[in-house]
């Protein structure tokens, strides 16, 4: 029994609060997503949320020019130096104050920060201190107000700052003779950006109402001069740093709806003289600098841009709109006006998760009504369907999965087609009532689903959309239901479970000693857990309704104490419980989760606890730390409570709690922290992996969750110099077996392209069992063959693997590896399907057009002929 589970990825949110960057190589997007970070590779379609976590929500990013380091900021000040090849963080150390943004500069050997109103430059160590990556080198009082954005000159000598007192001021990285600190005037607001022209030190500047200027230097990059002492003599001849006004222009004329509409986001492409202002209403505007001709003006959304990001060639825009729990981003492409991405989350809380039976795909059901469905493969979503006119509470899939259901408050079960994404069947009932828990019968004919204000459960046909029956017998709102043959089991608020026989509408009760709050029906034993109010699972027998055992999870909780508490804690923990359950696919294993930041593992036959998962530290959420911090309480009450700041935008991480009947425009919105809490698990059938509903989103783990440094059977012999060598000799089986060993998936790429193809079938006679099945990991892995364009070599492969150990996974129950074997496979017949469908109507139109030519070739000729 292997219950390794570990982080693997992150769906239903996409992006939140922070800026969006692109790799150094302008194939991967770097999105913050609360305090994680989403990595979205553009050019194989995959995206993997990296394993490392701030303390609270993060801010801003920066990533050096190789792409081999990224520094993070969050909400307190924490900076953490993030190792991108290895996926580690590196170093720690706080700021202690809010930091806006962060810049390597451009020769990889500073830092420079926004420091509240200071300015700080770090210098980056040499590998050889293990202690400190970053050393502070300056410190400068610039403003009295909070900086807002800096940048660096193309040479790494001067840096540009912008504060809320309307001004950029010019400093260099080191003293210079040149001056000391130049202010720049001239504008009517807060800065938004400043940054430098390539090659020069010209600058533009834009504020938040959307005037921006351009700035001619007086000085080259070759009349800088370090100041080495305070010899005036040695200053007062050097030539002075001054700057003039060159032009100016009002970005707000193009944004639609006039000036009174704010500058949200603003970014400057050096390389292309390129310039991209984003404003609040949705509107993005490109100009050409420095005569600011307009490019480009659209809507990409409806939702405030929050920030910009320009890939390295210019090309690609990545757009992070909203902020919080209405987080999208957009990758445009600017030239060809289309899209290359456009993902968005779940607006309000995710209620149900389901898996399809393949587990290819993951359907999620929200409180904003939406239904989406993701690709587990590449991690976005590839359909919404919003037709629920209130929020959706429960999701299931048909045993075919060419269908998924949903129900919602809105008293309607909606049933959409997964072929042509199209809401093909509607149920409701009599008399409009909420829906909630949500059963289909293996067969897809009978759908269930429970009411939560009448305790009833509704029954219908999907073949004709009728309804069948009503189940009436409880006395309390039911919450749950679950389905197997023509068994119904329901557990509601009265203290009871009850199995219903579908076909004479019969039923048993069973007594519960808690208000039931959630059950599951074993996939292969005549099992039934149920969970109460009080934490305690009661393991049923379906046939003889017994009690075989009980699980007491309340020890288990480890409720943390809620800032709004004035409570203790042991008090705290009584009224919060687990609510909801979900079985293994081989029904040795029940996860449960509820009200708490933990989900725990337990083994059915000895009722005990295996793991705990704690899903998250992130301090900007409500509910993660077990106990309050005594020192914010004052005479007036817990601090934390108290909004300090007057900024409209400093969110602090909160969420806006807004009227009832408002959606948009609500301006008596209050703001208050998420509270962390789990609304719904479930195992995946392949039970390799499991999904878990949270605040944060869903999150998945998974027993093969990808590893940046994972060596297999490693001794001291083997490493790349050594398979390199082992590749010129000409010895593959070797070469192949020490990749394997190493991990290395470059490595392991190049032994499988030189192999020639008629020792393919040899070489993997000739490999055990283990290392096959390492092998067909990393081909089924998305740094496998999937980014390779030689498919016919893998596939070649792939057959003369499955031809010789086909058998023995089947016999060692190596099913997940075989069922993503068989999605990448079908993932590529659908790509080359479609590439050979084009190709054979662009001939036909060819052949047509060369047709409709040659009756005029004839009538020309015979004209011709004719006249001679």
């Amino acid at each position: 029994m292997d219950i390794n589970f570990r982080f693997s990825n992150l769906f239903g949110s996409v992006y939140k609060n922070g800026n969006v960057l692109f790799s150094h190589d302008g194939n991967s997007v770097i999105s913050p997503v609360g305090n994680k970070i989403t990595v979205i590779d553009l050019k194989n379609n995959v995206s993997r949320t990296l394993n490392i976590e701030a303390l609270y929500n993060i801010t801003t990013m920066a990533i050096n020019n190789s792409g081999s380091h990224l520094l993070v900021a969050n909400e307190k000040g924490e900076i953490l130096y993030v190792n991108m090849i290895t996926e580690a963080i590196v170093f720690r150390f706080r700021a202690n104050r809010s930091v806006k943004s962060i810049q390597f500069s451009p020769d990889c050997k500073s830092v420079a920060m926004t420091r509240g109103e200071d300015l700080q430059i770090h210098q980056i160590a040499s590998s050889s201190n293990i202690f400190s990556p970053l050393n502070l080198k300056t410190t400068y009082k610039v403003s009295t107000e909070q900086l807002t954005c800096l940048s660096w000159s193309s040479d790494s000598r001067l840096i540009c700052v912008g504060s809320g007192d309307k001004q950029v001021k010019v400093v260099g990285s080191a003293r210079i003779a040149n001056g000391y600190m130049v202010p720049l005037g001239g504008h009517k607001s807060d800065i938004v950006t400043a940054q430098f022209f390539d090659g020069s030190y010209d600058l533009v500047s834009v504020d938040r109402r959307g005037l921006a200027n351009t700035w001619t230097c007086s000085l080259k990059e070759d009349d800088i001069v370090l100041s080495v002492g305070d010899n005036e003599e040695e200053n007062g001849k050097v030539p002075k740093l001054t700057f003039k006004k060159n032009t100016k222009s009002n970005l707000s004329d193009h944004n639609g709806e006039g000036r009174h509409i704010d500058v949200s986001s603003c970014r400057f492409h050096a390389p292309s003289n390129l310039l991209v202002t984003a404003f609040a209403n949705g509107v993005f505007v490109l100009h050409e600098l420095p005569s600011f001709s307009l490019i480009h003006s659209l809507r990409v959304s409806n939702l405030t841009i929050s920030s910009i990001g320009i890939s390295p060639s210019g090309d690609w825009l990545a757009l992070g709109c909203g902020q919080g729990s209405q987080g999208q981003l957009i990758v445009w492409e600017w030239q060809s006006e289309s899209y290359i991405l456009k993902q968005q989350s779940h607006q309000l809380t995710i209620k149900s998760a389901r898996f399809s039976p393949d587990a290819s795909l993951l359907a999620t059901a929200g409180e904003d009504g939406k239904v989406k469905v993701w690709n587990c493969r590449s991690c976005f979503c590839i359909v919404t369907f919003d037709e629920h006119t209130s929020a959706a509470t429960g999701i299931a899939w048909t045993q075919s999965g060419k269908a998924v259901l949903s129900s919602s408050l809105d008293g309607t079960v909606r049933a959409r087609d997964m072929k042509r994404y199209r809401n093909f069947r509607t149920l409701v009932c009599p008399d409009p009532t909420p829906l909630g828990a949500l059963e289909v019968d293996s067969s897809g004919d009978v759908v269930c689903a429970a009411a939560v204000e009448v305790f009833q459960i509704f029954i219908w046909s999907m073949e004709n959309g009728q309804l069948i029956d009503v189940l009436s017998g409880h006395s309390s709102t039911i919450a749950h239901i679950s389905l197997r043959g023509n068994t119904l089991a329901s557990v509601s608020w009265d203290k009871t479970l009850k199995l219903w026989n579908l076909v004479d509408s019969s039923s048993e009760t069973m007594d519960l000693t808690g208000e039931g709050v959630a059950l599951a029906y074993a996939p292969t034993k005549d099992l039934i857990a149920v969970l109460s109010l009080d934490s305690v699972i009661a393991l049923v027998e379906g046939a003889s309704t017994s009690q075989m055992g009980s699980i007491d999870c309340k020890y288990d909780l480890d409720s943390a104490r809620s800032e709004h508490d004035k409570i203790t804690k042991d008090s705290s923990e009584k009224s919060k419980t687990f609510t909801t359950l979900s079985f293994s696919p081989d029904s040795s294993l029940l996860l449960v989760g509820g009200q708490s930041n933990n989900v725990c593992l337990y083994s059915v036959e000895d009722k005990l606890l295996l793991k705990k998962f704690a899903l998250t530290i992130n301090r900007s959420f409500d509910g993660v730390i077990l106990d309050i911090n005594r020192r914010n309480f004052s005479e007036f009450g817990n601090m934390r409570l108290i909004d300090t700041s007057d900024s409209e935008e400093e969110n602090d991480g909160k969420k806006a709690i807004k009227l009832a009947g408002t959606r948009n425009g609500d301006k008596g919105e209050r703001k208050g922290r998420p509270l962390m809490e789990v609304n719904y698990v479930a195992f995946c059938p392949t039970g390799r992996r499991f999904c878990v509903c949270a605040t944060t989103g869903v999150e998945m783990y998974s027993l093969d969750a990808h590893s940046t440094f994972d060596p297999f059977q490693l001794d001291m012999g083997t490493n790349n110099g050594e398979v390199k060598s082992m590749l010129s000799r000409k010895e593959f089986a070797r070469a192949l077996k020490g990749s394997i060993q190493l991990g290395d998936s470059d490595l392991i790429r190049r032994c499988v392209h030189e192999t020639p193809v008629q020792n393919i079938g040899l070489l993997c006679s000739s490999l055990s069992l283990q290392y096959a099945e390492r092998l067909l990991k990393w081909m089924t892995d998305p740094e496998g063959f999937q980014a390779s364009a030689q498919i016919e070599l893998y596939m070649k492969w792939l057959h003369s693997l499955l031809v010789v150990h086909a058998a023995a996974l089947k016999e060692n129950e190596k099913t997940a590896l075989l069922t993503d074997i068989q999605q990448t496979i079908q993932y590529y017949s659908r790509l080359l399907s479609n590439l050979a469908e084009s190709n054979i109507n662009s001939l036909q139109y060819l052949i047509a057009a060369r047709k409709l030519k040659r009756p005029k070739k004839a009538k020309k000729e015979e004209d011709e002929e004719m006249e001679e």
